[in-house]
Formats: structure tokens, sequence, C-alpha cells
């Protein structure tokens, strides 16, 4: 295990741009190069992110994984046990949630079990920046699935992950989903029933702020099949629940986008209204004022 004085060498070499991945990947826990570029390295060229992920391996902040399959080249890079420290000492120093502490390896083995559903789910993070970026949302969160677990007494719900958007009175909550077709239709049914007992929870408790705004949340299905998307609109109409997308993962970040068009948006960023606090530790999308870093190669 390294020490947090241990971490000080690492954090010194850190750029702003590699700072903001750490501070991703300790959420994310696995991104692809192309991921790394269009969150947190964008502007640069490719073979400079390349460059720039080889050397921190090489300083011991990250790992590469790969799936060694012969229809499957991609590296999945995430923290390194160095990284996970200096990551946790950035989290610290940025205000992250107190107690917060050093992460046990648990969580990433989890992941790395799930590699192609976490860089499912990724994508649509990364999605987001870039339509942040373009103008095309407003400012949002994301909180990545096992920050966004929710309690529900003799039960629980675990999301994927978590999208919050400032709207014009406070934060709008999207629970995302990534389904790739693996998980049966029962258990997506399931599932529903779950998100319907956590509505109901924050319907009846609106001066709670534990709960805050929960109550009103929508529910987005990423599917890579239109008729699987199609059933899981069916079950969740069966469930009685009515802010639910289903459709291709390539459409649903532009569908929340157009959906939010026109509406008046909240004040970027610092003027935002405060998190709730059920959604403590929620990454921001990189605001872009790094785009003018030298190149870190």
């Amino acid at each position: 295990m390294c020490s947090w004085e241990g971490a000080a060498p690492a954090l010194a070499c850190l750029t702003s741009r590699d700072r903001v991945l750490l501070r991703m990947l300790r959420d994310l826990r696995f991104l692809t190069c192309d991921q790394a570029h269009r969150t947190c390295y964008f502007g640069l060229a490719l073979s400079s992110v390349r460059a720039r992920l080889g050397e921190l391996r090489r300083r011991g902040v990250l790992r590469r994984l790969r799936h060694h399959a012969f229809d499957d080249r991609r590296g999945f890079w995430s923290l390194a046990s160095l990284g996970r420290v200096a990551a946790a000492v950035l989290e610290s120093v940025d205000g992250g949630a107190a107690g917060a502490r050093v992460e046990t390896p648990r969580p990433a083995a989890v992941a790395a079990l799930q590699l192609d559903h976490v860089i499912g789910t990724n994508e649509l993070f990364c999605a987001l920046c870039e339509a942040h970026r373009a103008g095309r949302m407003p400012p949002l969160r994301w909180l990545a699935g096992h920050r966004a677990t929710s309690d529900l007494g003799h039960t629980h719900l675990a999301p994927d992950a978590a999208l919050l958007v400032a709207g014009p009175e406070g934060w709008w909550t999207y629970y995302v989903e990534r389904d790739r077709g693996t998980m049966s239709l029962q258990a997506i049914r399931e599932k529903l029933d779950r998100y319907a007992l956590l509505f109901n929870t924050a319907a009846a408790q609106p001066d709670d702020p534990a709960w805050h705004s929960r109550g009103d949340a929508w529910v987005l299905f990423a599917c890579d099949d239109p008729r699987r998307a199609l059933r899981i609109a069916a079950a969740a109409s069966d469930a009685g629940l009515e802010r639910v997308w289903a459709g291709l993962a390539g459409e649903c970040i532009p569908a929340v986008a157009a959906s939010l068009d026109g509406i008046d948006r909240a004040p970027e960023p610092l003027a935002c209204p405060p998190l709730p606090l059920w959604a403590a530790g929620a990454l921001p999308p990189a605001d872009g004022t790094s785009a003018l870093e030298e190149d870190p190669r």
C-alpha cells in the first residue's frame, strides 16, 4: 500500500489535465485512451495523449489492462496504487467528502470484471462532456454508480450512474442505465420496481434533503438493441413509471440535450445551486480552461 507521503512525487509531476484524469478515474474506474482524450485532453493530438498516459504509467500513477482478445485491441486505463492515493489527496484538497479514504481494491476489481459495461457507461459521460463544451448542455454533474446507490430499507437501488443538470430552480436528476442485453428482462422488471419504490419514498419526504430532487427524476435506458429498448419501455409502463426514456445508446445524450433546449440556463458554474446531499462527490465536466495548456509530452 502506498502512503500519502509517497504520493507527493506523483502529485508534483501532474498537469492540470492529469489531475482531472485522476479525479475522473477515481470514480469511473476505467477509460480508454480515446475517452481520456475526449474528457480530459481534448484539443491535443491523440498521439500526445497516448504518450502522456504512457508516462503516467511509467511513474506508477496509472496501469493499463487489455482484453488479450484478437478482436479487441483497446487498452483500459485505471489508477495504479500510487494513483489511487494521489487521487484521494486531490479529492481531499478539492473539498471532497469528509472522511474520504484511499479506495479499497474491491470496487475496482468488480469494475475490471465488467469492463465493457463500465466503458459503455463512461462513453455516455464522454458524450455529455462534448455536448457541454459545445454549449448544448447546461451545467451538469455526473455521479458514478457506486456513489448513486440508494438505500431503500429492505433493498437498495444501484444505477449505473446519475446525471444532474442545473435547471432554473435547482438540479434535475436523470438515472442512467447502460443496457447491453446481458440482464434478463425479469431482472430489469425487478429493478424498475425498485425505481418505483425510490420515487414513492422520495415523493413522501419532499422536505427531507436526503431525498431532494429524486422524486421527479427520469430514468434513461441506453441500449444496444432497439427491440430491447421497446421491451424495457413496455416494462416501465407496466411498473407505473412515466418518466422513462429507452432508446439506442448513441441517441441518449442528444435526446437529453434536445429536451433541455430553450430552458432558462443556470449561471455557469459557480452560481449553480448546491448539490443535494445524496449527490456529494459528483463529477463536473472539464471546463476547457486548460485547452491552451502546453502539450505535456
